[in-house]
């Protein structure tokens, strides 16, 4: 345990997390979350009203008393482990409670004394509509897979991996101008999806929020798949304090095609290569463009080659983000050899850059994970999606032929 981290446990204890007093996040679907991180907490209370459903909720209170009161909630396991792993700055509990304390210290003594909400970021999903159907996703994030899921039965074994029971759903426009209301509180929005850019809210809302007295007070973070060209957003996002673009991008070459179906790498490939190079060449100091990467049994041996893309193509930073569901695709089913060999090459990669400061909380994630989940059902998942989109796993992604290997040999 770091002393830093001590120090933070000994002033705000083992579960007290600032972000239920300060941020609204809702999923896709319109359910109540803690933040990205989180489970859904209470289904549909974003529906119709953000603010006052914030505030009231019944559920979300009961959540911020047990963290005023130092006691463990359910939904917040993915910080917890992150914490007793040693990867503390990959825990938002532990991070935003900390860049509050220090912004504004009174803020954070206000919500332990009183019970204080100030809306300081928004969460937002304006729907789940999206073009791409990736493994590790499912239908309440993307409209695409609602569609495949229709055409292509799941397995009743496979369901609880692969679920189908999702709708398409959008964003009422009502909402917006409640939203924008928000505006003079606001330091930070985060923009998820489904596919924003393919979003009709996400689209007005930008724009609208970008015209605003405040805008140059907020930053923002927008996710993307990178199969739209955001150049032509560069003007709106230049309003804003600062921009973050997060390429979402899940490995290289065809190991990317496979995961993120039916993206075409090259057309990805090119999209960002056209940004970063616009906003270097025109000084938009503002704007960051930023690699990131759900890192899964799938695309774990690209971890290296995810690091030099990042410094060969412009990028600011490179986040690896770990994939703890489906199971199937859980990075400690791959043989402890391989995961060490892909480790060896990736360290000596990392050092004395800034850009990689989460790849070395990443990599002590993984040095203590462990699954009970055996290849056996990584294969049955994988041969459902083989046989739906006419893939071959072993054939597009290079570390199924090595897993294959040892698995046939032991």
């Amino acid at each position: 345990m770091s002393k830093e981290y001590e120090t933070f446990v000994k002033e705000h204890g083992k579960y007290f997390c600032a972000l239920p007093f300060t941020e609204i996040a809702n999923s896709a679907q319109g359910h109540s979350m803690l933040c990205c991180y989180s489970e859904t907490v209470e289904a549909n209370l974003y529906k119709e009203e953000f603010i006052s459903s914030w505030k009231s909720s019944d559920v979300l209170n009961d959540i911020r008393q047990k963290m005023l009161n130092n006691e463990p909630v359910k939904s917040c396991t993915r910080c917890y482990q992150y914490e007793e792993s040693g990867a503390y700055n990959m825990s938002k509990r532990y991070t935003i409670t900390k860049q509050i304390e220090k912004e504004n210290p009174d803020l954070l003594s206000k919500i332990k004394e009183d019970n204080h909400l100030e809306l300081r970021t928004i969460d937002i999903k304006f729907g789940n509509k999206c073009n791409l159907a990736c493994v590790m996703c499912d239908g309440h994030s993307s409209s695409l897979h609602v569609k495949e899921k229709q055409k292509n039965k799941v397995p009743v074994h496979l369901k609880k991996h692969i679920p189908d029971d999702a709708v398409d759903n959008g964003f009422h426009k009502s909402q917006l101008d409640e939203l924008i209301s928000t505006a003079h509180t606001l330091h930070k929005v985060k923009f998820t999806g489904g596919e924003p850019t393919l979003l009709e809210g996400f689209r007005e809302f930008i724009e609208m929020l970008s015209r605003t007295p405040y805008a140059k007070n907020i930053s923002v973070m927008m996710v993307t798949n990178g199969t739209t060209d955001i150049t032509k957003m560069i003007d709106t996002m230049s309003r804003f304090k600062n921009y973050e673009v997060h390429w979402s991008t899940d490995g290289l070459g065809t190991t990317f095609e496979y995961i993120r179906w039916p993206a075409k790498w090259n057309k990805v490939y090119n999209n960002q290569s056209k940004f970063n190079k616009t906003i270097k060449e025109n000084n938009h100091d503002n704007i960051n463009s930023v690699l990131t990467s759900a890192i899964q049994l799938l695309n774990f041996d690209q971890l290296p080659n995810l690091v030099r893309y990042t410094e060969e193509n412009n990028f600011n930073e490179f986040i690896p983000v770990l994939v703890m569901w489906p199971k199937p695709l859980d990075l400690a089913i791959i043989p402890e050899d391989i995961k060490q060999k892909v480790i060896n090459e990736t360290i000596p990669l990392i050092k004395e850059s800034k850009k990689f400061g989460f790849v070395s909380d990443f990599i002590e994630i993984i040095r203590k994970r462990t699954s009970v989940q055996t290849y056996d059902k990584t294969q049955e998942f994988l041969a459902y999606y083989d046989k739906a989109r006419g893939y071959s796993a072993e054939k597009m992604c290079s570390i199924i032929p090595l897993i294959n290997k040892q698995h046939i040999d032991t």
